[in-house]
């Protein structure tokens, strides 16, 4: 496994953690780590990026590629 994919999966399992903590509020933690990611996608890339980013999450989401029993992590999951 590259390094990349690595970095990814500790972070997967960091959220987990994370959501973990709340779990009366679900919604309302994802929603403020789906803004977070936004802001931080943002501040990195621009907004015409992150735009092309969330365009890119909707189709893939449009097109059955996300499953809360998917653990797998792709290159094309790096933008």
């Amino acid at each position: 496994m590259d390094e990349d994919i690595i970095i990814m999966k500790k972070v997967q399992d960091d959220l987990h953690e994370l959501l973990s903590k709340y779990p009366n509020h679900t919604l309302q933690s994802l929603a403020m780590v789906l803004k977070t990611a936004i802001d931080y996608y943002v501040a990195s890339l621009g907004e015409e990026n992150t735009e092309e980013i969330l365009n890119v999450a909707i189709d893939s989401v449009k097109n059955g590629k996300h499953s809360i029993f998917s653990s797998e992590i792709t290159k094309k999951s790096l933008h």
